[in-house]
C-alpha cells in the first residue's frame, strides 16, 4: 500500500473496504444459479476455491494486491479498467481511477470474474 496519510493511501484503503463489503454480501446471499459465490471469487483470485484446512497452509497462504494508480497514463482515453489476476501468483491488480464507490467496484469485479479479465 502507499505511505500513510497520502490520497493514494486512502483510495486503496476505500477499495479493500468495497471489496470487503462485496464478499459480505455475496457470504450473506443465497446461492443461486449464475450468482457468484466467495469460493468463485476466490477461485478467481487463487486458482483455489477451497480454504485452507491445515494452519501451515493458512499461514503461508496470502494474496498480493497492487493498486495500479496510472492506468489513464498507459492506456489514454479507456473508461472502463478491470481488475487483472495472476493466479499462479495470487496477485490482484487493482485499477484505483475505476473503483471510486461500493457499486462500480461490484460491478468491475462481478464483470471481470463472469467474463475472464
Amino acid at each position: 500500500m502507499s505511505l500513510h496519510g497520502t490520497s493514494e493511501r486512502l483510495k486503496e484503503t476505500r477499495i479493500l473496504e468495497f471489496f470487503q463489503d462485496f464478499l459480505y454480501e455475496l457470504e450473506d446471499s443465497e446461492p443461486e444459479d449464475g450468482v457468484l459465490t466467495v469460493p468463485m471469487v476466490m477461485q478467481w483470485m487463487t486458482g483455489q476455491s477451497h480454504k485452507h484446512l491445515l494452519e501451515s497452509e493458512r499461514i503461508k497462504f496470502h494474496i498480493s494486491t497492487i493498486f495500479d494508480h496510472s492506468c489513464l497514463e498507459h492506456s489514454p482515453g479507456h473508461t472502463v479498467g478491470f481488475p487483472i489476476v495472476s493466479a499462479c501468483t495470487a496477485t490482484v491488480t487493482l485499477p484505483t481511477v475505476h473503483l471510486e464507490d461500493f457499486e462500480s467496484n461490484k460491478t468491475n469485479i462481478t464483470t471481470a470474474i463472469k467474463y475472464g479479465a
